[in-house]
């Protein structure tokens, strides 16, 4: 019999390491370990691992042990958070394929402060030309 090759995924919050096989889904491997990978409601509103919401979207300490993000996850990436996508990977498309430390729930202010209302570029409607 052939030896499967298992990774360690490290989820930082929550001080959890689990040993996954090469190829895992990584939203199943935080499922698995009783993790939630939603910020909120858990997981209620998502799209239950389709990759269409964003909401399961976690950092990652180092973005070569996954599977390579596809052009639309790199896209919906760079609109949720600018200046962070390259720390983050959505984790219902994400596939181990070495050790990495996963945090759940990442904090995504840069990609707030680049929005027209946080930066003080929002024009309310009503300001807008007559």
């Amino acid at each position: 019999m052939g030896s499967t090759v298992m990774h360690r995924v490290h989820f930082r919050k929550e001080n959890v390491t689990v040993d996954v096989p090469d190829g895992t889904n990584l939203r199943q491997a935080c499922i698995d370990a009783g993790i939630d990978p939603y910020p909120a409601l858990g997981g209620l509103l998502s799209c239950r691992g389709k990759g269409f919401c964003g909401t399961c979207a976690v950092g990652i300490d180092d973005l070569s042990q996954l599977s390579q993000p596809s052009r639309r996850e790199s896209k919906y990436l760079r609109r949720l958070a600018p200046g962070l996508s390259e720390e983050l990977r959505l984790s219902c498309q994400a596939a181990v394929h070495g050790p990495v430390t996963v945090e759940t729930s990442p904090s995504m202010k840069e990609g707030w402060k680049t929005h027209g209302f946080y930066s003080g570029r929002y024009v309310p409607s009503w300001k807008s030309s007559s």
